[in-house]
């Protein structure tokens, strides 16, 4: 009669040998069809990118002239000086790093003080408000923009900067109080305590202990914030209406506008090319901090 361990051995040996060796997981038919399906998306968004910069190189005759998709062979690097100076572009630049800066930093410290509490401190109700905070990513913008113009123009900063920082401040507040909270939750409690000890307070211990610590989640709240406030276009577009104050998107749109009845068509691709480079370089460089605190708050 035959031993069942050894009867079973080889059995398991060629399970063993079937399964991957180290942490890889076995290549699969669905992977294929995922990577395939990522590729072409990847490769049709960097294709717009190389096609807006090969027109931004041609002249209007060239561009008028030849098919959309031919190569240039002008190399009109003036271009986009053409765009930055004549066409207003770095007046619309500064006002878009005025407003993006303004209210990306007003919106993150914000959002910072209001989540320590709701993370950090038991009291009651504090699922509720911040159910409340939450139900903001669900409003719709085409219902908020005739009562912030009224307010708006009720404290006089309709037309203005400063009323254009307090709405993208705002609008931001939800996702980026949701993302605190769920990042500050991950940290020990014992850090707190131990501070306590050292008879420190709470404001103390915010500023000395947590706020160090927030590196992750703040650095991804702020990237993404900036980046949305730097591409919003209608309150942009209905709050205000004096050009020397407009931003990048609204620019643009002036710009398309011009291009449609005056043929200036390189004019607007080069606009077009400045207005996106300083999103993909901060993106390309920053991206690593966006996942790593925006999935900070799914492990504990």
């Amino acid at each position: 009669m035959s031993d069942p361990v050894t009867a079973t051995a080889p059995a398991r040996t060629s399970r063993r040998a079937r399964q991957p060796r180290g942490d890889l997981a076995p290549f699969r038919t669905f992977h294929l069809i995922f990577y395939l399906i990522m590729g072409i998306g990847s490769a049709s968004a960097i294709g717009a990118y190389v096609w807006v910069l090969n027109a931004s190189l041609k002249t209007n005759t060239d561009f008028i002239g030849t098919s959309p998709f031919a190569l240039t062979a002008t190399w009109s690097f003036g271009n986009f000086a053409e765009a930055w100076r004549s066409a207003g572009v770095a007046t619309y630049f500064g006002n878009s790093l005025l407003v993006g800066v303004g209210a990306t930093a007003l919106g993150v410290g914000l959002s910072v003080l209001a989540a320590y509490p709701l993370a950090r401190i038991r009291f009651r109700g504090s699922a509720i408000i911040l159910a409340v905070f939450v139900s903001g990513l669900m409003v719709p913008w085409m219902v908020t923009f005739i009562p912030l113009y009224l307010t708006l123009q009720d404290f006089g900063l309709l037309d203005t900067q400063l009323g254009l920082i307090l709405v993208y401040a705002t609008y931001n507040l939800p996702f980026n109080i949701f993302v605190m909270v769920g990042f500050m939750k991950t940290l020990p409690r014992e850090l707190e305590e131990a501070a306590a000890v050292d008879g420190a307070g709470p404001a103390a211990t915010f500023v000395r202990v947590i706020v160090p610590l927030l590196g992750p989640g703040m650095a991804s709240i702020t990237i993404i914030s900036f980046l949305n406030n730097w591409n919003e276009f209608f309150y942009a577009l209905v709050f205000i209406s004096t050009p020397e104050r407009m931003t990048l998107p609204v620019g643009l749109w002036q710009l398309n506008q011009a291009a449609t009845y005056g043929s200036q068509w390189v004019t607007l691709f080069a606009a077009m090319m400045i207005t996106v480079l300083p999103v993909l370089i901060v993106f390309a460089f920053l991206q690593k901090h966006i996942t790593r605190g925006l999935t900070a708050g799914s492990l504990k």
